[in-house]
């Protein structure tokens, strides 16, 4: 009966009304599992290895309820630390790639850098030493056998 004072009463009908006639959010898609095929890899092979090693140490006999279990425990065991080694090194593989970028960022971040100095430096030569300026906007020809300074053509 006091459902029915909550619903009937103005003050609460909207608010009750309200959180019963929200819908919830549907799931649009779902995105798989990380590395789905290495995991899947990792589970056949181990799978496979138990499976053949216990058929090699029986040598033909039926195996028993326990040995079954004691296989099924060491293909869950081995897969799941296989699979955390697998992941480790992708993570260290990761890593080392991320450092590999910067450093190549840096490296090329300094060769800018030393050839603006060096441009720079340049402009800065021609500036003061007029001689250099001569020498830089010249070429080297032969004429006679000997070498000259020529200016060079205008384009």
């Amino acid at each position: 009966m006091a459902w029915q004072k909550i619903l009937l009463n103005p003050k609460t009908a909207g608010a009750v009304s309200k959180f019963f006639s929200k819908k919830s959010d549907t799931i649009k898609s779902v995105s798989p599992g990380k590395n789905l095929t290495t995991k899947r890899d990792i589970q056949d092979k181990v799978v496979k290895a138990v499976d053949e090693g216990t058929r090699k140490g029986l040598g033909g006999i039926p195996p028993s309820q326990r040995l079954k279990q004691s296989a099924s425990k060491t293909k869950r065991d081995s897969s799941k630390s296989m699979k955390d080694f697998s992941y480790k090194y992708d993570e260290i593989v990761a890593k080392r790639k991320a450092a590999d970028k910067k450093a190549i960022k840096q490296a090329v971040g300094g060769a800018s850098a030393a050839i603006a100095g060096t441009v720079g430096g340049h402009v800065a030569a021609k500036k003061k030493f007029p001689k250099y300026k001569k020498f830089m906007e010249s070429d080297i020809k032969t004429v006679d056998g000997k070498l000259t300074i020529v200016p060079k053509k205008k384009k």
